[in-house]
């Protein structure tokens, strides 16, 4: 069995095409990380949200056979891959180049199928484009991701934390020269 680690903060679709090529290889779980945190800029979302988006973007998509699961983060990133290896129990464990430093600690009990991501489609993107109100925002991702976003406050939630943070990618500021 595989299991397909992330955040899915929100999903799209680029999770999408990787769940579909993982599934082909072996029986897939998806164990979405970080299920802890919620209120966050980079995690405005809990676990068990980005999990019901996630299964109902697979089930829009036919995709019925594939597990998914919650993960805490936990205490360090080792008590996070002995939790993913006690709750998963993988043979096979898929991780983006971005989770190196997971690859490299994960490879000393399971190993591990490093992928590269591709593309512009990204879930920071996704949630950098609602912060700054464009709605193409919605074509990277499934229309049951967009519709549950919308129907439980998802917008104006990653608007108002955007606004908290330091860093907006609203309206630039802009300075007049001296004269």
């Amino acid at each position: 069995m595989g299991v397909y680690w992330g955040r899915f903060n929100p999903p799209h679709k680029g999770h999408l095409e990787m769940i579909r090529r993982f599934r082909r290889r072996c029986a897939l779980t998806v164990a979405i990380g970080s299920s802890e945190h919620c209120q966050e800029r980079s995690n405005p979302f809990s676990g068990n949200e980005r999990r019901a988006m996630l299964r109902a973007y697979l089930r829009e998509s036919g995709i019925e056979d594939v597990r998914i699961v919650t993960l805490r983060d936990g205490p360090s990133r080792a008590w996070a891959i002995g939790e993913l290896i006690r709750r998963c129990r993988p043979d096979l464990l898929f991780l983006s180049t971005e989770g190196d430093r997971l690859a490299r600690l994960a490879e000393r009990q399971v190993p591990v199928v490093r992928f590269r991501r591709t593309g512009t489609v990204s879930a920071t993107r996704i949630r950098d484009l609602i912060a700054a109100g464009r709605e193409e925002w919605v074509r990277m991702t499934g229309p049951s991701v967009a519709r549950w976003i919308r129907a439980h406050g998802g917008i104006a939630r990653i608007q108002r934390l955007y606004r908290r943070s330091s860093r907006l990618p609203s309206r630039p500021t802009v300075r007049r020269a001296r004269p």
